[in-house]
């Protein structure tokens, strides 16, 4: 059993669509936690690098506040939390849950199975990825901007090993700008085994 007592520092709760990776074009609610281990030059979610603006809530309050069957805990980087009365609330009321992180936080043995996980690995952790996180990954997203090294995903792809069901590797364009989408179109066709994945909710305005 477990008590729902844990206040978790939200900096907001909004619903949309999943514009990114495998799960593109769903509905889906957004828990942005505060808090961030990383400081990346081109993050747009700055506002919740600390705690200052959060509201401090419980997970049965979170819970009240989504109406989607898909929730999307992300940050920030959410890890930094404990998260187990969140999945388990969520999962209770019959949600689906997702989490978004940076890979530096391991993945908690009181966390359910069922998660789905996506990583998107950093160059300011030198695109590090916590083992308990890689042996569970769903999926991976890695921005391309001005300073990254195509060598990165034949390196990264490498240490994955050959699995019998490899997670997808994405690559996103920073902020969708035209000079990164074709840097990123010429990565895939590099290294077919990517996906080229542009943000559709910036494409089509909204959050």
């Amino acid at each position: 059993m477990y008590r729902l007592t844990e206040q978790y520092p939200v900096n907001e709760i909004f619903e949309s669509i999943q514009g990114e990776g495998i799960w593109s074009g769903i509905p889906a609610a957004f828990v942005r936690l505060e808090g961030c281990n990383l400081r990346c030059r081109w993050c747009d979610t700055k506002e919740a690098w600390s705690g200052g603006n959060a509201s401090r809530l419980t997970a049965a309050e979170i819970l009240t506040a989504v109406n989607f069957e898909l929730v999307i805990v992300t940050g920030g980087e959410p890890l930094l939390h404990d998260l187990t009365e969140l999945f388990l609330t969520l999962q209770q009321a019959g949600k689906k849950v997702h989490v978004e992180t940076n890979g530096t936080q391991p993945w908690r043995e009181s966390y359910p199975p069922d998660i789905w996980l996506t990583v998107s690995p950093k160059e300011e952790s030198g695109y590090m990825v916590q083992p308990s996180l890689a042996a569970r990954a769903g999926e991976y997203k890695f921005v391309v901007d001005e300073a990254f090294r195509p060598e990165i995903i034949r390196e990264f792809y490498t240490q994955l090993g050959h699995r019998q069901k490899e997670p997808l590797i994405f690559l996103s364009p920073e902020n969708v700008r035209p000079e990164m989408v074709e840097k990123a179109l010429q990565i895939v066709f590099q290294y077919p085994f990517c996906r080229l994945m542009l943000q559709m909710h910036k494409l089509i305005g909204i959050k």
